[in-house]
């Protein structure tokens, strides 16, 4: 089975890496090996492959693998590696667990990761290198712009529409039909009843702003506004 299968590498040594390992690995998918920026870890093993090194390896033009996965939580990382990759024809390709329950009727985006346990309902739309956590639920006809992730246990009710490098807390809920713009933050256990602009943090029951993300202390939108 292994043979029906591109080789893959996976960029990152981290934990969000363990899990899209743990994919391949229970999907029989080849793994060749991982890429890490640290200059260290060159040479190491992860977990039983080797780290080749950082991407400076692309520039070599030649390289132990078909296909990649960018396996980093930091959605601008996932933006401009996968771009990257791209730059140099080497295709991204995404992980779905087993154990999630994804739509025929939904559609994935290019190295996106789909954890255990998720649901990815009828019409669901992932951009590019998107993140769906372990457990979270994204219902009918919603749409994730490119690097969206939605943390464990976050519930994205129908027709939700989530903007790119928006980062959807753990344990949140965005009830039906909220709109919320790209590069922003809700926090943990938050409940999102109405529409939330670019570039805010958003917490509590029902969610507020309260600071400007990713960088604190911007200028924020008037709450008439919101």
């Amino acid at each position: 089975m292994p043979g029906e299968y591109p080789s893959v590498v996976i960029y990152g040594t981290g934990g969000h890496a363990k899990v899209v390992r743990e994919i391949f690995a229970m999907k029989t998918i080849p793994v060749a090996g991982f890429m890490d920026p640290s200059a260290e870890k060159r040479g190491s093993m992860f977990l039983s492959r080797p780290v080749f090194g950082s991407e400076k390896l692309l520039e070599k033009g030649k390289y132990p693998f078909d296909v990649a996965i960018i396996a980093v939580g930091k959605c601008k990382v996932r933006q401009e590696m996968g771009e990257l990759f791209e730059s140099y024809r080497i295709p991204l390709v995404s992980a779905v667990h087993p154990a999630a329950t994804v739509s025929p009727f939904a559609s994935l985006g290019p190295g996106s990761v789909v954890a255990a346990g998720a649901v990815l309902s009828p019409g669901v739309k992932l951009g590019k290198s998107c993140i769906i956590n372990t457990n979270a639920v994204v219902d009918y006809d919603t749409v994730l712009d490119s690097w969206a992730q939605i943390a464990p246990g976050a519930i994205l009710c129908g027709g939700v529409t989530i903007g790119e490098c928006t980062w959807i807390g753990a344990g949140a809920t965005v009830i039906e039909g909220v709109t919320i713009g790209a590069n922003t933050m809700v926090g943990a256990g938050a409940v999102v009843t109405r529409d939330l602009p670019d570039n805010v943090l958003a917490v509590g029951v029902p969610a507020r702003i309260i600071d400007s993300w990713p960088v604190k202390g911007q200028r924020l939108v008037p709450p008439r506004q919101w």
